[in-house]
């Protein structure tokens, strides 16, 4: 099978145009599939060939692409990141131009208080949200501004837990605090997910509205508040997640028009990454991880704060983790990242996702079959030679 996708990569490379004129934005171009054979070669641990395949597509040694990093992080997952040189191949989508052809974005990011009163099946967790570091690349722990905070939940619900009535707070935390402490961490936390207390541009009453993360219980879009559909206290994503109606290109829930990436520049250079420090070229792997940090103002690994220190091929790589996490949030490539690193387990099995004042909301399990997929029966009705892969006899 891996030999048929690199056979049909390696075709589509030597026939596809590097780019298109405007009105075919949008299509596979030659550096998509460079990049996505790259991927293919990077799963397999064949390094040297998707080191040779990424740097085509970073350093145009065999084509000119002229991709480039986009100087606003945000914007790439609005409208005005449609046409970026970051995006190296996106799922186009339209809304409010007669047909829908659009992905439920907002139906399964947004919540209650987004347009067409959504359901956010999709949540990030607290987890994620405590791994983005602090402005000087620090890594950050409530402990240093709420001692106590971790080990006691009662100090969680005293930093974070409002009351109202009807939407009249009786009781707020320190929000001020709060929001300083949110501010002084890595810019992606909040243009990713919207924190407590921090406010979103929503939709009530067929009309926009400014709508706040309150932590409470009650909480109601008809008050102002952003109100998770299973009543948890929980971060919500704000990535992908429409403002308002989009002044009218927003016309129904299930098609929301921002493109979704498949790949873009910077998951490309992480991949650089990783197999740079597979090939003990541990250098050019910090340079290409800077590149990323830097771009949404944190500093580069080796410079400022000594937490930033790294210098051995272990340490990169769990810097490459890391920023994985905090760089392609809410993408789609966090289970199979982890799945390939042998790290899903670990990950996984029997951790429990806790709500922002540490309440338990799910354990996770894990079987040794997650790691991949079973082979379709129609398959194997048709090749008799072929044998289920291990766990799903």
């Amino acid at each position: 099978m891996r030999a048929f996708i690199i056979d049909d990569l390696n075709d589509a490379i030597n026939r596809l145009p590097v780019s298109y004129p405007t009105e075919y934005y949008g299509r596979a171009t030659k550096g998509a599939a460079t990049a996505l054979r790259g991927k293919v070669y990077l799963f397999n641990q064949e390094w040297e060939k998707a080191v040779e395949d990424f740097e085509d597509v970073v350093y145009n040694t065999r084509n000119n692409y002229a991709y480039s990093l986009h100087s606003s992080y945000s914007e790439l997952f609005k409208p005005e990141g449609h046409s970026s040189d970051e995006m190296i191949f996106a799922i186009q989508n339209k809304g409010g131009v007669g047909f829908d052809y659009g992905m439920p974005l907002a139906f399964y990011l947004g919540t209650r208080s987004t347009f067409g009163s959504c359901w956010n099946n999709g949540m990030p967790s607290t987890t994620l949200a405590d791994m983005y570091e602090n402005l000087d690349g620090s890594p950050f722990s409530w402990e240093d501004h709420f001692p106590g905070f971790e080990s006691d939940n009662s100090v969680k619900e005293s930093v974070f837990l409002a009351t109202h009535n009807s939407g009249e707070f009786t009781s707020l935390p320190d929000t001020t605090k709060l929001g300083e402490i949110y501010r002084n961490r890595d810019p992606r936390l909040m243009q990713s997910l919207v924190v407590p207390y921090s406010w979103q541009l929503g939709w009530n009453a067929n009309q926009p509205r400014n709508m706040q993360l309150v932590i409470a219980t009650g909480v109601n879009e008809n008050f102002g508040q952003i109100r998770n559909n299973r009543g948890w206290q929980t971060y919500v994503w704000r990535k992908f997640v429409p403002e308002g109606n989009m002044n009218g290109d927003l016309t129904n829930r299930a098609h929301t028009p921002i493109n979704f990436p498949m790949i873009r520049l910077a998951d490309v250079m992480l991949m650089l990454a990783e197999a740079y420090n597979e090939t003990n070229a541990t250098v050019k792997a910090i340079t290409e991880i800077n590149k990323v940090r830097e771009r949404s103002g944190m500093p580069g690994l080796n410079s400022g704060h000594p937490s930033l220190v790294v210098s051995s091929s272990d340490e990169v790589k769990d810097r490459i983790i890391h920023e994985r996490a905090v760089e392609l949030a809410g993408e789609g490539h966090r289970y199979f990242d982890l799945k390939r690193w042998g790290l899903l387990n670990q990950y996984t099995d029997g951790v429990i996702e806790k709500g922002i004042t540490g309440s338990n909301l799910v354990t996770r399990g894990f079987q040794d079959r997650h790691v991949i997929w079973p082979i379709p029966a129609q398959e194997i009705e048709i090749n008799s030679t072929l044998t289920q892969n291990p766990g799903w006899e």
